[in-house]
């Protein structure tokens, strides 16, 4: 009290005395508050601006637009910027980014601890299995502690090496980068030549490279603006015999980012001289390719959402013809590094003319191809295959569709969906899905190509994500079954509640071992049960609904579904996509929590076949999409294993269209949202064809410009159905006045969901909210669709996601200091 007496005159009696104590201590009080406020959020901008929907002058706008155009304003798109530089742009972005951050300030110890369980579940210094490829050697991919990408490996089985060679180590690729990404790694047939390709920046534009695996050295040749595909080609003589060149099939995108043309480049001359073997000039077509197992074809394959074309280069015939000039003036006359004069190429040929709606995938082996086909009205495909072998008959075989017949042995099923195949020397293996499950067949076939046996693969549990393995996690882009003669194939296995696993499966006696359990420290998996529900829709559709959960100590039945507990609700429902369960590390520590985790299987996808999305999913019913997500979320609610103050939604892409339109139509259902690089400014982008994907995609949506699509999308679009403030309406007031926590991820270089549709999202989101629930942006400045690159980046950013959800739903006892006082 000494300090105080100098401070007060001693004629103050006590009780003003303590009057002037309570005073001074509220000032203090309310000095320490005004320290702490809420961050006042970024304002975007308004500035007028029309959008025509309809006909414009010197634009693609489909096939039947509309005449004259309908006009729309949208006082936001200077958001829009395709070179990524605009300084207004960006500072309104990094305002946004500061914004969001301050509001997660108060989670950032749980984004560290949750961060932590993520990393620490990782055996980071770890191999995968090693396969067979080539006639000598083993690869695998290794990734060691601290480095962020994978190194690949490989041994030479003939002399029984111990010390593997490195092939590539990313970490290397990516040192001078701030986003790494390999499109493609492929090793020339006789694996002494690397082809591998770069996207150094998130916008899926790629550098491919060569590196001569004989002695580490980078070739000479790189090949800028490609689609990151590659495939080797043949080799050839030039020079009168007394040389030896190789080809390789590479891509390349037009201006609106849609691969439009192949072309063969020769080792060792200017990527200026390749020639160009195919170009896609349809805007609803882009185009791929890709090598058959056998090794004697590239198929490259035009295709748009509904439609498809392939043609065939036969690699073993005279496809390439290569000349040389005299040398330059300027080099000397024994200078044996010609130039080139000229590259020509065969056209390819052409199996099916491309047809409205027929889709088809052939395969080769032993002369015949087979094909999965959707003609005659079997949405869900069949198998079929060339009646005559190439190895029967000199020069060239009908490979038209007069050709092809049944094959015998493998009937046609109405519950069954054949999405893929690969061909070995004496077997099919086909990927696809029976009732709804996820499923392999392998077929065995004799040397006419006829099936001798069909195997119905079988795993341990019915409810899981099984396909033909990848080499690991961290190189998607690599295959493991890359030999063509042999009787093993590699078969991965995942469910929500089992990590990654490979089987090597014996084709001929049906035996699998499993070579590789993607390690996941700490959990295990006996500990958390997995289902699968059904909810019954509005209109009466059965939608399926996969569940996992940790177990409860006390709980004693250890199978049944947990009651009023926090919820994560995902899904995605578009382009024919199953969203199978599998399993994810990074959902461990809300599982941990008590967080329940589903994932709804919503039309638009293909979980229940073809017909769930073709004709229930898309177009003019792309609503049921929607309603179905709504439906599994009120059916959850109604069973009693949530509530909406424990429920959160999430989606990515199309997901995060999905979980924009579902608030809209039930914003008092969900109590907070992930919408993660979401397609949610969807009238704007789908009527712009300089937008990268936009006109593939009107076979998936709908075109705007149309009048047939244009009222359709309008209504369910999210940017132009986020609900206004009521102006009066108590009824309407109500309703958007309790919204849900919302946050919104984008990418900065992402050319699939543009950045500017989430930066536009969240404004319009945070104007229209009005109840006090956080409207948050992040976008990462160094990354595009599909997040960062860098593995440990990754677990921070979906530590971040989850603290916001633990966050929204109570699960977080920490407070913002502005709440706190």
């Amino acid at each position: 009290m000494r300090g105080l007496t100098k401070l007060v005159p001693l004629a103050l009696g006590a009780a003003a005395f303590g009057r002037f104590v309570r005073m001074r201590a509220g000032a203090a009080k309310a000095t320490r508050a005004a320290k702490a406020v809420p961050p006042t959020p970024p304002v975007a901008k308004k500035k007028p601006h029309k959008v025509l929907f309809g006909a414009v002058p010197g634009e693609n706008r489909g096939s039947n637009p509309m005449s004259p155009p309908i006009e729309r304003d949208d006082d936001l798109f200077w958001l829009r910027d395709d070179n990524r530089k605009d300084p207004e742009v960006l500072k309104h972005l990094e305002a946004e980014n500061a914004y969001a951050e301050k509001h997660l300030e108060h989670v950032s110890p749980l984004v560290e601890t949750l961060y932590a369980e993520i990393k620490n579940s990782i055996k980071e210094s770890d191999d995968d299995a090693p396969f067979a490829w080539g006639p000598e050697h083993e690869y695998f991919v290794r990734t060691v502690e601290g480095s962020a990408y994978p190194v690949i490996l490989r041994l030479n089985r003939t002399v029984n090496a111990k010390n593997p060679e490195v092939v590539l180590d990313v970490n290397e690729v990516a040192k001078p980068l701030k986003y790494c990404s390999i499109g493609a790694f492929k090793p020339s047939p006789c694996h002494t030549l690397l082809a591998y390709s770069v996207d150094s920046s998130g916008y899926e534009t790629y550098e491919t490279r060569f590196l001569d695996l004989n002695t580490g050295e980078q070739l000479p040749d790189v090949l800028l603006d490609t689609s990151g595909a590659v495939s080797w080609g043949g080799t050839f003589s030039s020079r009168g015999g007394a040389e030896e060149r190789m080809t390789v099939y590479y891509s390349t995108q037009d201006a609106a980012h849609r691969c439009d043309k192949v072309w063969c480049h020769v080792l060792g001359t200017p990527q200026s001289q390749d020639v160009l073997v195919h170009h896609e000039r349809d805007e609803l077509f882009s185009v791929g390719f890709g090598r058959t197992a056998d090794g004697k074809f590239v198929v490259i394959e035009s295709e748009s959402q509904e439609t498809n074309e392939i043609s065939v280069v036969d690699i073993e015939a005279s496809s390439v013809d290569f000349g040389v000039v005299a040398v330059r003036d300027d080099r000397e006359a024994d200078d044996d590094e010609p130039s080139v004069l000229s590259l020509t190429h065969a056209p390819p040929r052409v199996m099916v003319p491309r047809r409205l709606g027929h889709r088809y995938y052939p395969e080769h082996r032993r002369g015949r191809w087979f094909v999965l086909s959707n003609r005659d009205g079997k949405m869900n495909f069949d198998l079929y295959r060339t009646a005559v072998s190439s190895e029967d008959v000199d020069g060239d075989v009908d490979i038209s569709e007069a050709s092809w017949e049944k094959v015998d042995g493998f009937p046609w099923s109405a519950g069954r969906t054949l999405e893929s195949m690969s061909a070995f020397s004496d077997f099919l293996v086909v990927e696809g899905r029976e009732d709804g499950f996820s499923q392999v067949w392998v077929l065995s076939l004799d040397e006419s190509g006829a099936i001798t046996r069909v195997k119905r693969t079988e795993w341990p549990t019915q409810n899981c994500c099984v396909y033909t393995a990848t080499a690991s996690a961290s190189l998607s882009c690599v295959g493991m079954n890359q030999t063509f003669e042999t009787h093993e194939v590699y078969l991965a296995y995942s469910s929500l509640n089992c990590p990654r696993t490979v089987y090597k499966y014996d084709m001929v006696t049906d035996a699998k071992t499993i070579v590789k359990r993607t390690p996941v420290l700490g959990f295990d998996g006996s500990q958390y049960a997995a289902a699968r529900l059904e909810i019954t829709a509005r209109d009466g559709a059965r939608v399926p609904v996969s569940v996992a959960w940790k177990k409860q100590k006390t709980e004693q039945d250890k199978s049944s579904f947990p009651l009023d507990a926090p919820l994560l609700l995902t899904g995605y429902g578009s382009y024919g996509v199953s969203n199978d369960p599998s399993f994810s590390r990074e959902d461990v520590p809300l599982l941990n929590r008590g967080v329940v985790v589903c994932v709804a299987h919503v039309r638009g996808g293909g979980e229940m076949g073809r017909e769930w999305y073709e004709k229930q999913g898309k177009y003019l019913t792309k609503k049921n999409t929607f309603f179905d997500f709504v439906d599994v979320a009120n059916g959850l609610i109604k069973k009693g294993m949530t509530s909406p103050a424990k429920l959160a939604i999430a989606g990515r892409s199309a997901g995060g269209l999905l979980v924009g339109a579902s608030i809209n139509l039930e914003p008092r259902l969900f109590k907070c949202a992930v919408a993660a690089v979401p397609f949610v400014d969807v009238m704007v982008s789908m009527c712009d064809a300089s937008i990268p994907l936009t006109t593939g995609e009107w076979e998936e949506w709908g075109n705007p410009n149309e009048m047939k699509y244009f009222p359709y999308m309008l209504s369910y679009s999210p940017m132009e159905n986020i609900a206004k403030r009521g102006g009066g309406d108590a009824e309407l007031d109500a309703k958007t006045n309790t919204r849900p926590e919302l946050l919104v991820t984008a990418g900065l270089h992402d050319p699939r969901v543009a950045y500017w549709e989430g930066a536009k999202y969240a404004a319009r989101m945070r104007e229209a909210t009005t109840n006090g629930a956080r409207v948050l942006l992040k976008t990462d400045l160094d990354a595009g669709h599909f997040s960062a690159s860098d593995r440990y980046k990754y677990f921070k950013e979906k530590a971040i996601e989850h603290a916001f959800v633990l966050d929204s739903l109570g699960v977080s006892s920490a407070k913002p200091k502005w709440v706190e006082q």
